[in-house]
């Protein structure tokens, strides 16, 4: 029996959806202080067109606004729905029976039903220039790649992989002072900086959305925080794009320091020559402490985490004679799967075998 393909929402089928229905309700979903001052300015601006805010909880989250969601809300009789979980969020969303969603600071997916139920469907913040950089991790693909210009894009969700329509975009030029946190407080500024100047154009139809150009699409893979780890047999410039692409509030890149983990937070480039070693210690100042990369340039590293303490690299590194590598060390997930007793005994009959 042939699979039922899911029915697609007529609104969301081409740009000339947006006038088949008049736009009255619409619906926040979302969290985190973007949320919240994405919420706060759809209200500012158009009151009598919000119905409703979903959220969840995430106050073991450091970066979690639940309580002032719910202050806000209170204060203005907002309904504030607190979904316990995805397939709850997704009622929720059916329940309000809006015309069109604005979602910032999501982290479920939401499902075709959900997608089909909101005629003028959900729009959204992804954090590229689409079609470039669709998936995960976008902003970290794009910074680790060297893009001299990042931005974000307000699209329209579909079935696809961030394949819908663009209603409108953010893009600035990268500085070298720039890592990933300074770039998503500029985003955070872009973004309520252009919904202030597009909202009600959306909600009037005076704004419509154009379709990406499919054939100029890039995918990102999704990332864990063990690809973090530096290889500095990569040039100076890659390596110093992989560390600010990657610093908080992000997992952080990585080397290793007497086998154990060493996070890099700041770090510049340098122009001079340096021959030596990749991962070798070329200098130590007051500046900071220079390593040698795969093209004999080199970084300075500035701020770095060693055994959940955060220092400046030099009260760390101390001697010339120190070299960060790129092999895995010995985590204790793997220690534990290992019988090192009797590794040692035989390494030592080895040994004196040879002897």
């Amino acid at each position: 029996m042939a699979r039922e393909q899911p029915k697609k929402n007529p609104y969301i089928a081409g740009t000339t959806r947006y006038n088949m229905k008049k736009i009255e309700r619409v619906l926040f979903v979302g969290s985190k202080q973007l949320g919240l001052n994405c919420l706060k300015t759809m209200y500012s601006l158009s009151k009598e067109t919000l119905v409703g805010a979903v959220t969840f909880d995430d106050s073991a989250d450091g970066r979690g606004k639940l309580a002032d969601f719910k202050a806000f809300c209170s204060q203005h009789k907002i309904p504030l729905f607190v979904a316990k979980n995805r397939a709850d969020a997704e009622k929720i969303i059916q329940a309000q029976r809006a015309d069109i969603g604005i979602v910032v600071g999501w982290y479920w997916l939401i499902g075709n039903e959900t997608l089909n139920s909101v005629p003028h469907g959900l729009l959204g913040i992804h954090n590229s220039l689409l079609p470039k950089y669709r998936g995960g991790s976008p902003l970290i693909w794009s910074i680790i790649n060297g893009e001299k210009k990042v931005g974000f894009s307000m699209f329209s969700f579909t079935e696809g992989m961030d394949e819908g329509d663009v209603w409108f975009q953010y893009k600035f030029e990268m500085k070298p002072k720039d890592d990933i946190q300074s770039v998503l407080e500029k985003f955070d500024t872009g973004a309520i900086e252009l919904l202030k100047k597009y909202y009600k154009k959306i909600l009037s139809g005076e704004l419509k959305p154009k379709a990406q150009k499919h054939q100029e699409a890039t995918y990102c893979a999704q990332r864990k925080p063990e690809d973090g780890r530096i290889d500095w047999s990569k040039p100076a410039d890659a390596i110093f794009n992989f560390i600010r692409a990657q610093s908080q509030p992000y997992p952080g890149a990585f080397t290793t320091h007497k086998n154990k983990k060493l996070l890099i937070w700041k770090a510049t480039l340098n122009p001079e020559t340096y021959y030596g070693t990749p991962g070798q210690v070329a200098r130590i100042s007051p500046d900071g402490v220079t390593v040698i990369c795969g093209d004999s340039k080199s970084i300075t590293l500035k701020e770095i985490e060693y055994e959940g303490e955060k220092m400046a690299a030099n009260t760390l590194i101390k001697t010339i004679n120190a070299r960060f590598h790129y092999s895995q060390p010995l985590t204790s997930e793997i220690a534990e799967n290992l019988d090192l007793p009797e590794i040692k005994k035989k390494l030592a009959a080895y040994i004196n075998e040879a002897q």
